[in-house]
């Protein structure tokens, strides 16, 4: 009879065959799979010891995916040591230069009116780090701020949805923005106290039945100027705002 199988054996031979690896091509490794989901993120941490320390690099944070995480986490589902670790694991993330952590922050703090200063500049970490969500949200709150950057805002705002397939992103860019705004509690005055001043030239699309809905594929089909353009935009973000200044 053969002799049993020893799982204990084998999974040290891995190990240590893990170890003869450069740090550098596992971090990768590591970094493609926390990329991919939470979930598999924590089954390679799990897996042995090389991985559980690797998996705590800055870069592997950095390109954690956190599709897999709510928002704002439900205290009604979700017990306070899970919450806690969830927060402190978006934390890390946002520390080590995560862009959709940074984008998720600075949208949050910036509309919750808790350091908008602070939140704007993690919303230009996350653009500059390449994340279109933020650079979007930045040409939004440039509009609500008014004056001259109002207008740097529309034509940023313009310049997304200019053609194809900048319309699509632009869209996907909205509806994220839109996702978060019905989340949590908008509490910053400079988007609840004014509906910013918008294209009054009769150029203007006909709205006789109202704008066109979020997912509108044809939404710019007819406007001439970027100020209309952005009237969409402003339009959809208002909605998700509290109805007092719709």
């Amino acid at each position: 009879m053969g002799d049993k199988y020893n799982f204990t054996r084998d999974l040290e031979k891995f190990s240590f065959s893990i170890e003869s690896l450069p740090n550098e091509l596992l971090a990768e490794v590591v970094a493609r799979v926390a990329s991919c989901s939470f979930k598999s993120y924590i089954n390679i941490k799990l897996s042995c010891k090389v991985f559980h320390e690797l998996a705590k690099e800055r870069y592997v944070y950095q390109n954690a995916t956190l599709a897999d995480f709510p928002i704002e986490p439900s205290w009604e589902r979700n017990k306070q040591e899970k919450i806690s670790k969830l927060t402190s694991f978006m934390e890390l993330c946002s520390e080590c230069g995560n862009t959709e952590a940074l984008y998720r922050k600075g949208v949050m703090d910036f509309f919750k009116n808790e350091r908008p200063e602070v939140a704007k500049e993690l919303l230009k970490k996350a653009a500059n780090g390449g994340h279109l969500g933020a650079l979007y949200v930045i040409g939004i709150i440039m509009i609500f701020m008014g004056g001259d950057v109002k207008e740097k805002g529309v034509m940023l705002i313009a310049g997304m949805k200019e053609r194809e397939p900048l319309r699509t992103i632009a869209k996907d860019c909205r509806k994220s923005l839109v996702e978060i705004l019905k989340t949590i509690w908008v509490k910053n005055p400079q988007v609840l106290g004014q509906r910013p001043t918008r294209c009054t030239i009769q150029h203007q699309r006909s709205r006789t039945n109202g704008w066109p809905s979020i997912d509108s594929d044809d939404e710019d089909a007819d406007f001439h100027c970027d100020a209309c353009t952005c009237d969409v935009e402003i339009a959809h973000v208002i909605t998700a705002l509290p109805a007092s200044i719709t």
